[in-house]
């Protein structure tokens, strides 16, 4: 196997993202022979990210031809992602209250995995912070940072606002279909079924 599908393999297990040092310990885990046979793979795994990147200053399109992963956060940071990346609907966990969910299991899943992406999670995130100077619950007005100081800076959770009977199984997510929500505003939309809209929690709050 090469070194651009172990890479791949591994950070679809971790969730489409990982930040070096849980990538290397998961390479690992899973292909101990081969990082044991190499004398640096951890500058292989770093070359061969940043050769297929092209927010890498070493990216070459003619040379790859492929621009596979992108930068999360700030160059430096070491946290990089898989573009175009959907999580697979059996990686979603399903919780106790999610066993009597009405509509059934595979549209939850369905669901689940749209508010697992994270790229559009952090698309989400930055545009709404961009508009609003920081990221607070749009539902109760909770700021992590405020409360817990560095720790929880630019900590928020995304919710998708469309209701499941109007997904279809090969919709996409976009940004105007993600709100910002602190956890335990989050499952609150998910305990109701069907679940709450935003203004009808919003609504409960002021009472």
């Amino acid at each position: 196997m090469s070194w651009i599908d172990m890479i791949i393999n591994s950070m679809e297990k971790l969730g489409g993202h990982a930040e070096y040092k849980d990538l290397y310990d998961m390479i690992e885990d899973l292909y101990p022979e081969k990082t044991s046979s190499v004398k640096d793979y951890k500058a292989q795994v770093r070359g061969t990210i940043e050769r297929f990147s092209s927010d890498s200053d070493v990216f070459y399109k003619k040379k790859s031809k492929k621009d596979i992963f992108y930068l999360v956060g700030e160059k430096g940071d070491g946290h990089w992602g898989i573009r175009n990346f959907e999580p697979h609907d059996n990686d979603v966990d399903m919780t106790e209250d999610d066993q009597g969910f009405p509509e059934g299991k595979k549209m939850l899943r369905a669901h689940i995995c749209r508010e697992r992406n994270y790229k559009i999670i952090k698309e989400a995130k930055s545009k709404y912070k961009a508009e609003n100077g920081r990221l607070i619950c749009e539902i109760c007005e909770f700021d992590f940072e405020k409360t817990y100081g560095e720790i929880g800076k630019d900590f928020i959770e995304g919710h998708h606002i469309r209701p499941i009977s109007e997904l279809n199984e090969n919709d996409k997510t976009e940004i105007k279909d993600i709100i910002m929500v602190c956890s335990n505003c989050h499952k609150m939309l998910h305990r109701k079924r069907p679940w709450l809209k935003a203004e009808e929690l919003i609504d409960k709050l002021l009472k």
